[in-house]
């Protein structure tokens, strides 16, 4: 199955037609096993003649939910640089596909515990203490799974920092009870 919409252009060269098959290939073979939808792919090989990592550049752009992936690469030919080209897209659309499946793990030297002391609702902001008495600032954004709403004080949860511009500040919290 291929993506919804794919262009294959050629920049100073003629797409011949071994190259657009293997191209063709490579993306059904992809979209099979990724869990992302590939929505929309814009394939240009351009000849370039004077560049100094090969006669040519490949750029492969796609699209999947909320998100569009990028690849460059160059080389003297084009089919071993349109396989290397795609290796690079399939290893960046499973680590996009494992984020959004929620597969990344968290580091559990990295996570850390306490309770949220502030709620400022109105201002989508609050502070956390950790057990040892730092105070940590959050943002409603860093709260996973829109639960900012139901923070009050004493609500025990997991987080993890980052030293900000002001002090420590919770990079994602999670409620814990």
């Amino acid at each position: 199955m291929l993506p919804v919409e794919i262009q294959i252009e050629g920049r100073n060269v003629e797409i011949l037609p071994e190259w657009r098959e293997k191209i063709e290939a490579e993306l059904a073979k992809m979209q099979k096993h990724t869990y992302e939808r590939i929505l929309h792919a814009r394939v240009t090989i351009q000849g370039t003649g004077h560049h100094r990592l090969g006669n040519f550049e490949m750029t492969i752009v796609t699209t999947v939910p909320d998100r569009t992936i990028t690849v460059t690469r160059q080389g003297e030919f084009v089919l071993p640089m349109i396989v290397d080209a795609f290796k690079a897209l399939d290893r960046q659309l499973k680590e996009y596909s494992a984020v959004r499946q929620q597969k990344v793990k968290v580091h559990e030297e990295a996570s850390q515990v306490g309770a949220v002391t502030k709620v400022f609702p109105e201002e989508d902001y609050g502070f956390i203490e950790t057990p040892d008495g730092l105070e940590v600032y959050f943002h409603a954004n860093a709260v996973q799974e829109g639960n900012f709403e139901k923070l009050a004080p004493g609500t025990r949860v997991e987080f993890a920092q980052e030293m900000g511009l002001k002090g420590p500040q919770a990079t994602w919290v999670r409620v814990t009870e």
